[in-house]
């Protein structure tokens, strides 16, 4: 038998629960910056042929910039708005 058992059971379980208090948090920061990822991507614009200027959101968008026309804008943080010009 071991001499300390009961007392390193003790240990592993504050352990395993100090863990489990840190892992679970992280992996739902991981699932949330995915689906946030996921937002950026997906905003229904064809990226290939569209620009996009990156812009404050109180700013407007240019109805035309570079020769484009304006296709779509979209606020996606509050320091971060998109126009999509084509």
């Amino acid at each position: 038998m071991i001499p300390n058992f009961p007392y390193c059971s003790i240990q592993l379980n504050i352990i395993m629960i100090i863990m489990l208090k840190i892992l679970i948090p992280l992996s739902y920061l991981f699932v949330l910056s995915g689906c946030i990822q996921n937002s950026y991507i997906s905003t229904g614009k064809d990226i290939k042929t569209a620009s996009v200027l990156i812009i404050m959101p109180e700013q407007k968008c240019n109805k035309e910039n570079m020769g484009r026309i304006l296709t779509g804008e979209k606020v996606l943080h509050p320091a971060h708005k998109e126009c999509y010009y084509e």
